[in-house]
């Protein structure tokens, strides 16, 4: 995976597709639904990662992604050569910016539990690769819950990039289970602290 610069949503406004945002060298661009990988993050001064270009004298933001997203697509198909501490803290990070605030929670363990259960079944990443669609179907059931789209995203890609045949299989599988363990358990313990 190509490394990514850090920068900062100024805004983004979801329905009128545009927004701006601050790069690691503090120029504001503008920025819109196709500049990000996965759905768009519309918080103000959220912290993102993203790709840039130069086209001649102008630049161009590609794959706008959240650290989370960007920490477990880099660390999670090879979670026995990661610091499973940092892992351990960035699930549970994560868990707490899904859950959201506790009277208008983003995303419940009842919201993802069907799918935890279907990857905690999966035998080979074959049968992981079959869920893809129900990642998709999730994110678009929940497009007004972007985080939902976000995990599903997330989960999209560890499932396509994992090794099908070989060596990997079955470490990737594990990976994969592991790392959707990890956030059911974090979400549930962010539900019992709001």
């Amino acid at each position: 995976m190509t490394a990514k610069l850090k920068g900062r949503i100024k805004f983004f406004n979801v329905r009128d597709n545009f927004g701006y945002m601050i790069t690691a060298d503090k120029k504001e661009i503008k920025i819109t639904r196709e500049n990000f990988e996965g759905p768009p993050l519309s918080e103000k001064n959220e912290e993102v990662y993203y790709l840039l270009t130069r086209n001649g004298s102008r630049e161009q933001i590609s794959e706008i992604e959240s650290p989370y997203a960007y920490y477990f697509k880099n660390n999670v198909l090879r979670l026995d050569n990661c610091d499973y501490d940092e892992f351990c803290d960035k699930a549970l990070e994560y868990a707490t910016k899904l859950r959201g605030p506790k009277n208008q929670a983003e995303v419940t363990t009842s919201m993802v539990r069907k799918i935890y259960d279907q990857i905690m079944r999966a035998k080979s990443i074959s049968e992981l690769k079959r869920l893809r669609p129900q990642f998709a179907y999730l994110a678009g059931r929940n497009s007004d819950k972007p985080r939902v789209g976000e995990l599903m995203h997330i989960l999209d890609y560890l499932v396509k990039h994992a090794k099908s045949r070989g060596e990997n299989d079955t470490l990737h599988l594990q990976y994969i289970q592991q790392f959707m363990e990890a956030i059911l358990a974090y979400l549930k313990y962010a539900e019992e602290l709001k």
